[in-house]
């Protein structure tokens, strides 16, 4: 059995299972803004006693803090599981996909060249901050299933804020098991 930490390290579930866990800073920004949203809405809150505007004002932040708690505990829960039968891959709820039904596996470079995005991000058309207004996602996993459809697999992924700086070889070793599994198959 694995242990339950959030290091971002490759860990042995079973003895041909590899699992992967989400980075250990991943969703700290996400922490800290919801935490500063949480005090401004306790601030508001106290001074509702003299003002009741500053009661319905709260609101805003105490539901922006709510939303971003949401946002990290569910960046928290993200894990991609390799077993002999296929992806185990989690989000808010736990999918396999067999290798059955992989038909390609790409790793998706998301660069920007001349402030123009390349390669199908999904920031193409949205603004940008050059204050580094959020985190962007820089390369990641996804998987093409028999049916046509790209799934992306929440980890591995490299983050601008939290680079993964073993992203290549876990890509790498994603791709080496799916071609195993096709072998197999064949044979």
């Amino acid at each position: 059995m694995s242990k339950r930490t959030n290091s971002g390290k490759i860990q042995a579930v079973d003895e041909d299972d590899i699992e992967y866990r989400a980075q250990h800073g991943l969703g700290n920004a996400t922490l800290a803004r919801a935490i500063i949203a949480l005090i401004v809405a306790g601030i508001l809150l106290s001074l509702s006693v003299q003002s009741a505007a500053a009661g319905v004002v709260a609101a805003v932040p105490a539901v922006l803090a709510i939303a971003w708690f949401t946002s990290y505990a569910g960046q928290r829960r993200l894990r991609a599981r390799l077993t002999a039968d296929g992806i185990e891959s989690r989000r808010l709820r736990t999918k396999v996909t067999p290798w059955t039904q992989i038909r390609d596996v790409q790793v998706v470079n998301r660069v920007t060249v001349a402030n123009l995005p390349v390669m199908g991000s999904r920031a193409s058309g949205r603004r940008t901050t050059s204050s580094g207004g959020g985190s962007r996602k820089l390369s990641s996993v996804r998987i093409q299933l028999a049916n046509g459809r790209w799934k992306e697999l929440p980890v591995p992924v490299a983050w601008e804020n939290a680079p993964d700086p073993e992203f290549t070889r876990k890509a790498e070793e994603i791709k080496a098991r799916w071609r195993a599994a096709l072998r197999q198959r064949v044979s």
